[in-house]
């Protein structure tokens, strides 16, 4: 993609692939974009647009359809903009995910709890441990998203995976989506 810029403004976007009339009235092939030197497009007001990567956390925020363009030396950068969620939403959803999880990491050992009014037989320890885990993990993650101020403080909850030398990875940021693994309780 390419930009014609006047008057330090870009007015006009073109794909590349066009041929391009310039103001005094030269028509110029779409070959140009390929052949010419970025130092000669410039000469007649043409720049390549270089995209910045726009770092959006799809948590918390949207992107937007708004599209800035920053003139350099001899490229235009063009810069995606992006704004906040709702935050009360944010932390409704999280929310409402959470419980969600919960309930499907629950559900595994729900049949100990059938087979214990069927039969009358006694639910193993770890099983217990186990969903008494994942209920302290899921309140502990809703009193946390609850209590989040605002964004920056949520931000705080992501974890942040770090692989060990003996290639284990292990949590060293946040709580949210940190459950207890099934496997870790002899089940």
């Amino acid at each position: 993609m390419y930009a014609i810029v006047k008057a330090d403004q870009v007015i006009k976007i073109l794909s590349g692939g066009q041929a391009y009339i310039s103001e005094d009235g030269t028509q110029h092939p779409s070959n140009i974009f390929k052949l010419w030197e970025t130092s000669k497009l410039n000469e007649i007001g043409i720049y390549p647009i270089e995209e910045q990567h726009l770092h959006l956390d799809s948590k918390t925020e949207i992107r937007t359809n708004t599209i800035e363009y920053k003139i350099n030396s001899n490229t235009v950068t063009s810069i995606k903009s992006k704004k906040d969620k709702d935050f009360s939403k944010v932390k409704e959803n999280e929310i409402i995910k959470i419980k969600g999880t919960q309930n499907n990491l629950l559900l595994p050992t729900d049949w100990y709890y059938i087979r214990k009014i069927d039969k009358s037989t006694d639910i193993p320890s770890d099983v217990q441990k186990y969903r008494d885990d994942i209920r302290t993990a899921g309140d502990s993650m809703i009193k946390a998203i609850t209590d989040a101020s605002d964004k920056a403080a949520f931000q705080k909850l992501y974890p942040v995976w770090t692989v060990t030398d003996e290639g284990d990875q292990i949590n060293t940021g946040g709580i949210l989506d940190v459950w207890p693994d099934l496997k870790d309780y002899n089940l």
